[in-house]
């Protein structure tokens, strides 16, 4: 199995997009962990999650870079959590000290992909040290999540 990348902040586009390029991109993005030809991001969804206050509306139907990384890891997050849960979780980790959008992003695509890769490489997930409860937190729901994402692989593969 190749390796896993995920696009950082810094690689995400600038240029804002309509809808339907932002389905585009999430599918490209995001399809090497969907072993199954589910739909894993549709016009509906977003909506909805624009419409629960997940994420921001659109200005005049475009998204923007800020658009994209939640939808990124709210469709990361799908995997293992239901929306009332992601919004917590995205609400706790964007919150902690210190921390921006992009930073917060960063480093959850950063855990997410290292522990990712281990799982699939070696068998065996990262282990980081969390500074704060927060971290440890989303330490722990990516883990939960890599492992899940780990199982369907293999269940695939039978």
């Amino acid at each position: 199995m190749n390796t896993f990348q995920f696009p950082k902040w810094e690689e995400l586009p600038t240029i804002d997009l309509y809808m339907d390029q932002v389905i585009t991109y999430i599918e490209q993005q995001l399809s090497s962990i969907y072993f199954n030809d589910e739909k894993f991001i549709t016009k509906p969804m977003i909506n909805n999650y624009v419409k629960t206050n997940i994420v921001e509306p659109p200005t005049k139907k475009h998204y923007n870079r800020k658009h994209l990384a939640y939808f990124i890891v709210v469709t990361i997050l799908k995997h293992c959590y239901s929306m009332s849960q992601i919004a917590e979780l995205i609400k706790i980790h964007t919150n902690m000290k210190d921390s921006t959008v992009e930073q917060a992003y960063n480093l959850f695509i950063q855990r997410f992909e290292s522990t990712l890769n281990d799982l699939f490489q070696n068998g065996e997930n990262s282990t980081f040290t969390a500074s704060v409860p927060q971290q440890l937190l989303m330490d722990h729901v990516v883990q939960c999540i890599c492992y899940k994402i780990h199982t369907e692989y293999m269940l695939s593969k039978q």
